[in-house]
């Protein structure tokens, strides 16, 4: 089994913070262009009544935007879910940081290396 530092784990937290930031942003904007995309479908639903285009076509017109606006709202949950995933991971850690930060300088600070984590525990 491999072991993890303190560093590392920190590194790898700060890195699925900015990952699912970026990822829920690349939604959000997927939901936007998704509403705009529904507008304009429903816009033209709209003309193709006015023309008085069989009602069919019609409907499938506004099936797709209503059905596009669907995806719209998914996406924004979406995002806001990993708003929140984005916040508890970097509260966690500031928290790993606040708690173990200063254990950290102080065995780096050790003129002798530690043995390795095994070496304490207890059998």
């Amino acid at each position: 089994m491999s072991e993890t530092t303190y560093r590392e784990l920190r590194a790898r937290v700060q890195q699925l913070a900015r990952s699912v930031a970026a990822d829920g942003e690349r939604i959000r904007q997927i939901g936007r262009r998704a509403d705009e995309n529904a507008t304009d479908v429903a816009r033209v639903a709209d003309s193709l009544a006015n023309l008085e285009v069989d009602t069919l076509t019609t409907g499938e017109a506004k099936d797709v935007a209503r059905i596009m606006r669907g995806l719209s709202t998914a996406a924004i949950a979406t995002a806001s879910a990993s708003d929140t995933v984005h916040g508890a991971a970097r509260a966690a850690d500031a928290q790993a940081q606040q708690s173990h930060e200063g254990i950290d300088e102080q065995v780096n600070a050790m003129p002798v290396r530690m043995a390795r984590a095994v070496f304490y525990t207890e059998e």
